[in-house]
């Protein structure tokens, strides 16, 4: 069971979600995104894992995969942790190496 809470000491899972908009022309299939949640000491927490696109490395928290089919879409992950810090938390979605979108949560 999830209960939302702003409290650091509660937290033992990073619920992240986001929408993937419908568009007829981009090509249906299978989708790979890396999500980079950053806590307030600038640390990636999760995974920690690095991808190198080109002259541009990534290092993220977890990796999701869409199955895409030109329709609009929710994408919802969990990252189970302990002991998150209190502060502002950055959460970056990429889609290789361009950033897709971006959110800041705070843990008090």
């Amino acid at each position: 069971k999830l209960v939302e809470t702003e409290r650091a000491r509660k937290v033992d899972v990073l619920q992240v979600s986001f929408t993937i908009a419908a568009n007829e022309v981009a090509p249906s299939g299978n989708k790979m995104y890396y999500v980079q949640i950053i806590d307030s000491k600038n640390n990636v927490v999760g995974e920690k894992k690095t991808e190198v696109f080109g002259d541009y490395t990534l290092t993220y928290s977890f990796v999701t995969n869409a199955i895409y089919q030109n329709k609009t879409m929710e994408v919802n992950e969990k990252l189970a942790g302990k002991d998150f810090e209190k502060g502002l938390y950055h959460v970056n979605v990429f889609d290789k190496d361009v950033l897709a979108g971006s959110t800041t949560f705070t843990l008090k």
